[in-house]
């Protein structure tokens, strides 16, 4: 089967980059995608011929080697400009054609619920405020002026006219209007949600703009029919309607509450894997020294012993066994007990049916965040009065 790399690739644009695009894709998207996504973007921008926006013909590897990019990180950065909204992608056999998209207006993306608050959640407020003076433009005072600018209907007369349809139209502006990106909230039923809020606070009633900031702001804070209903309720200004404004800022205050961190991160699904499968292989190939280093600088030259006992006493994978003493570890605050402690938390690891790295990994999570769950029961239990007197 012929691999990606050997597959041929054209690209193809309907507009030109702008000074303010560049700075765009530098100061606010690069913090989100990084920079061989950016990289990426600007490599293929610059393949394009001037006189039609469109390139030649290469293979894949070609793009790998000019880029110093692996298939992996290539495809990586490909996916993140995809999602973000900068890249289209096509496939026809054993060709792939890719449709460069423009960046929002950096007055856009400040606005938008969900690239504006990512930006701001990954940079920090600060350093976000910073760059969006960067983009802020002084206005004119414009009080003692009278407005003569003229409408359209006062230059321009209708005719039918063939040649003068949107494609001419679309030429003369350089590029194709964009959007706002893309989100399929899948999980979230918006006629659920829209059975439990009052609609007399809706001036205009639902349309399509209410039903994406609904469903793009239940995204990005993962919130459920039952919150968003809750905040859409409390979201009424002094005129009793619906403010938006006031949404996205309640949204922020409940997940802040709920989550103790001010906002949520962005990260790409590609990541998250890639994540899973580094860990994977670094508890599989590990030895004792790493896995200690990593967790005390300055262990005992005994503990190497006891986990070279570990290995060589308990049968089970490696990589579990690096699972489980790095977890006891923790639990022991850097204390490594004997082997026949360890013999008796391997029986409790067989019996939840613990055989593989990646079972170990889900079954040490799972249990953590259980163990924190149930201690912030007792918690609020007994800040609620809820233990019986002594």
């Amino acid at each position: 089967m012929e691999t990606l790399a050997l597959k041929k690739l054209n690209i193809y644009s309907s507009f030109s980059l702008s000074s303010d695009d560049v700075s765009t894709l530098s100061l606010l998207y690069a913090p989100l995608i990084g920079s061989d996504a950016i990289m990426l973007y600007f490599g293929l921008t610059s393949l394009l011929e001037r006189n039609n926006l469109k390139s030649e013909s290469y293979l894949h590897q070609e793009i790998y080697d000019l880029f110093d990019l692996s298939e992996k990180n290539f495809l990586k950065a490909r996916y993140q400009l995809e999602g973000i909204g900068l890249l289209l992608s096509y496939e026809a056999g054993e060709e792939l054609v890719y449709g460069i998209c423009p960046p929002l207006s950096p007055k856009n993306f400040i606005k938008d619920a969900t690239l504006g608050l990512y930006l701001s959640s990954k940079i920090g407020k600060e350093l976000s405020d910073k760059i969006y003076n960067h983009f802020k433009i002084a206005k004119i005072d414009k009080t003692r002026f009278k407005n003569i600018t003229k409408n359209f209907e006062d230059v321009y007369t209708s005719v039918l006219n063939d040649d003068a349809g949107f494609s001419k139209f679309q030429y003369l502006l350089g590029r194709k209007p964009v959007g706002n990106i893309k989100i399929n909230n899948k999980k979230f039923n918006f006629e659920q949600f829209q059975s439990l809020i009052n609609m007399d606070y809706l001036e205009t009633g639902i349309t399509k703009q209410f039903r994406d900031q609904i469903i793009n702001l239940a995204f990005v804070y993962a919130f459920d029919e039952m919150q968003m209903s809750n905040l859409y309720n409390e979201s009424v200004n002094q005129t009793g309607l619906f403010d938006y404004r006031l949404l996205k800022k309640k949204a922020n205050i409940l997940y802040s509450y709920l989550h103790h961190m001010d906002a949520p991160k962005l990260i790409t699904k590609e990541e998250e894997n890639i994540e899973s499968v580094d860990l994977i292989e670094y508890l599989d190939n590990a030895s004792p020294s790493e896995i200690l280093a990593n967790m005390m600088p300055n262990f005992p030259p005994k503990y190497l012993n006891t986990i070279e006992d570990i290995y060589a006493n308990i049968d089970l994978p490696k990589g579990v066994l690096n699972c489980m003493i790095i977890k006891v570890l923790k639990e022991k605050s850097g204390e490594l007990p004997t082997l026949a402690y360890f013999k008796k938390v391997s029986e409790t690891w067989v019996s939840h049916n613990i055989f593989t790295t990646s079972d170990a990994i889900k079954y040490s999570t799972t249990f953590e965040e259980n163990e924190s769950s149930a201690s912030k029961k007792r918690n609020d239990k007994y800040k609620t009065g809820g233990f019986d007197t002594l």
